[in-house]
């Protein structure tokens, strides 16, 4: 006769099945719960990416067939005549009034809300130092900013002698320039021979590294342009810049870009009415933007940020209204420029996502 088993040892067995049970169900819980967190991310990104074809194809467009004024890119049809004050176009010779109408995006590199979570910021080329433009004294001011040691290596004359010979067709040393040689010998690559592509490219430029190192190089595109700008644009310039013009400092060059905010100068002599300074027959700046310059797109939630070189080709044949000169991908704080200006244009609306789901809601 078989003994009963004690009725403890079942309930300790129903309660160690219990655990695993809840063992099981708590792994199957978290299992599920990341998997639809990866999913989402998933969703996200892909709206993103979704997002900022759209942001950067309706800038595109406006930048192909909106009109330019002292204030940015235009997003309406409204223009300011004189004592007329703000209308809409009405006459051809509207087109050409350069007075601001207060709705412009700026093309300082402030950003501003694209299509649904996506962030844009437009800087004209004026607003930068053009390296290949520029005389010396203004290249010096710009490397006096970072407070480095100064040597024969560092400067002006020195660099900008090595730059062109980095990028001119012969072979021949100018007095402080390098060839193919001396980069072979400094293990280097070896000079492109034509001019730069890309503001990045400097950095291939031997003692341009060295000069510009207190300059991260993800923010080289913020600071100086490859393309032909041999003027200033105190109203998209950053402050590093507007420091290169002669008896401005950090202090005058950080009010002025706290002043444009609110409204751009008109005038070159407002800005050094602004500033306290007399007029420089010398480094007249200018008021009015460029017609090349960058579009930065990144998403709000962070991740990388894409810029892309644009200019506008009106005149080009086949009737091209704007070039796509390259593209570059740069790394993004999470949680950076979190805050936007709006557009005041129903070309920036909701999502394709959003629309659907409030369509959703309505019905």
């Amino acid at each position: 006769m078989i003994a009963p088993r004690p009725r403890g040892f079942v309930l300790v067995l129903v309660l160690a099945m219990l655990v695993v049970l809840s063992l099981l169900a708590g792994g199957i819980a978290a299992t599920t719960s990341r998997l639809v967190q990866q999913s989402q991310r998933r969703a996200d990104a892909l709206q993103d990416e979704i997002d900022m074809a759209s942001t950067r194809a309706t800038v595109l467009y406006m930048l192909g067939t909106q009109r330019m004024t002292i204030g940015g890119l235009t997003v309406d049809n409204l223009v300011v005549v004189g004592t007329e004050g703000v209308r809409p176009i009405q006459f051809a010779r509207d087109l050409e009034s350069p007075l601001p109408v207060g709705t412009e995006v700026a093309l300082d590199s402030r950003p501003y809300q694209g299509v649904g979570n996506v962030r844009f910021a437009l800087q004209d080329d004026y607003g930068l130092y053009g390296v290949n433009w520029n005389p010396p004294y203004m290249l010096q001011r710009l490397l006096d900013q970072g407070g480095q040691a100064k040597d024969r290596a560092t400067r002006p004359e020195v660099l900008l002698e090595l730059l062109f010979d980095y990028q001119d067709r012969d072979d021949l040393h100018r007095l402080n320039g390098a060839e193919a040689d001396d980069y072979r010998k400094a293990a280097m690559p070896e000079p492109s021979n034509r001019p730069l592509a890309t503001p990045m490219e400097i950095l291939r430029v031997m003692g341009w590294k060295e000069a510009l190192g207190f300059v991260q190089p993800g923010q080289l595109p913020d600071l100086v342009t490859v393309e032909p700008a041999m003027v200033l644009n105190v109203n998209t310039a950053p402050a590093r810049v507007l420091q290169t013009l002669p008896g401005v400092d950090r202090q005058m060059a950080e009010r002025v870009v706290a002043f444009r905010k609110s409204q751009p100068f008109l005038t070159e002599t407002a800005f050094f009415a602004f500033l306290g300074l007399g007029p420089s027959a010398t480094d007249a700046p200018i008021v009015y933007p460029a017609a090349s310059g960058t579009l930065k797109l990144w998403p709000s939630r962070g991740g990388q940020v894409v810029l892309v070189h644009w200019t506008l080709t009106p005149a080009e044949d086949r009737g091209r209204p704007w070039r796509e000169d390259y593209e570059l991908i740069q790394s993004q704080a999470v949680g950076q420029e979190a805050v936007a200006y709006p557009v005041q244009s129903r070309l920036f609306g909701k999502s394709v996502a959003q629309e659907r789901g409030r369509d959703r809601a309505a019905q």
